[in-house]
């Protein structure tokens, strides 16, 4: 039986859900604006309610490749799940609800990665979870920034038009 390592996180985002879905869901923009600089994307195809991509990332020193298939729920939740590669039958999960903060209407974006333990491996889920958590955090806070701060979908027009500064 695998065991899961499983993080999750909520953030608000102070922009329209359509805006913050948009925003989740563009891989190209993500590409294209260097929104995550640890992650490296490659879209293998990409429609709109399902996409296929490779996903790098480092996690606790260890280069880790995989392939996503993404799909969109009837609520809107997005998932994606690795159907390939060093975290296969693990995924990510993001659902999205509208949200007013201090009279500001926004966008709870829930988060959650759930990831493969192998068996002999179990004894090591705490310091994962604790890595995942740590780079879950900081890509939430870079998305969060790219929509608020940048002001994606004007951001997603300048990755077309000129490379954003970092």
């Amino acid at each position: 039986m695998t065991r899961h390592a499983e993080v999750s996180h909520q953030e608000w985002i102070a922009a329209p859900i359509a805006t913050v879905r948009g925003q989740f869901a563009d891989l190209q923009h993500h590409i294209a604006a260097n929104v995550h600089p640890k992650l490296r994307f490659d879209v293998i195809s990409q429609g709109p309610l399902r996409a296929r991509y490779v996903q790098e990332v480092r996690l606790l020193g260890i280069k880790q490749r995989d392939v996503f298939e993404r799909e969109f729920e009837p609520d809107g939740t997005m998932i994606d799940t690795s159907v390939e590669g060093f975290n296969q039958g693990g995924s990510l999960s993001f659902r999205f609800t509208p949200a007013m903060r201090q009279g500001r209407d926004g966008t709870d974006v829930q988060v959650t990665i759930r990831l493969p333990i192998p068996p002999l491996l179990g004894f090591l889920r705490p310091l994962l979870e604790a890595q995942v958590r740590r780079e879950l955090l900081a890509a939430v806070a870079e998305d969060k920034h790219d929509i608020e701060v940048r002001g994606y979908p004007r951001a997603q027009q300048a990755s077309v038009e000129e490379p954003l500064a970092a």
